[in-house]
C-alpha cells in the first residue's frame, strides 16, 4: 500500500511537472528558514553565547509572511522592528536569493502583524 504522501507527490509531478515540486519544496524551506537567514546577515557581538542570545532578536519579532510573483513580505511584530528589518533589506534580499535561487526572488516588503504564531 502506497503513502497519501507519495500519492500526491506523483499526482503534483504528473500534473505540473517536477520543478514544481523543487519550487515548492524550496518555497516551504524559505518559510522555515528565515530566522537563520537573519542569523547570517546579522552581526554578533562577542557576548552573544555568553548572554544565551542563540537567536537574534529581529528573528524573534519577524517571519516570512508569504511568497507572492517574486515579492517576499516580512511580517513583524512592532514597526520599530520593521524599520530594524529595513536598515538591512538589501542584506536580506541577496541572502535570500543566495539560498534560493531558482525562487527568483525580486524584492522584499514589510508588514505589521502584531499576531505571533
Amino acid at each position: 500500500m502506497r503513502k497519501a504522501g507519495d500519492v500526491l507527490t506523483a499526482l503534483f509531478r504528473d500534473q505540473f511537472g517536477p520543478e514544481f515540486l523543487a519550487n515548492a519544496r524550496s518555497s516551504a524551506d524559505l518559510f522555515s528558514s528565515w530566522e537563520g537567514i537573519i542569523a547570517e546577515v546579522w552581526p554578533r557581538t562577542a557576548d552573544a553565547g555568553q548572554k544565551g542570545e542563540d537567536i537574534p532578536a529581529a528573528a524573534v519579532h519577524s517571519r516570512v509572511g508569504e511568497l507572492e510573483r517574486g515579492l517576499l513580505l516580512v511580517e513583524a511584530d512592532h514597526p520599530g522592528w520593521i524599520q530594524i528589518l529595513q536598515t538591512k533589506q538589501g542584506e536580506l534580499l541577496s541572502a535570500v536569493q543566495r539560498k534560493y535561487p531558482e525562487l527568483d526572488i525580486r524584492g522584499m516588503a514589510f508588514k505589521l502583524s502584531r499576531q505571533r504564531e
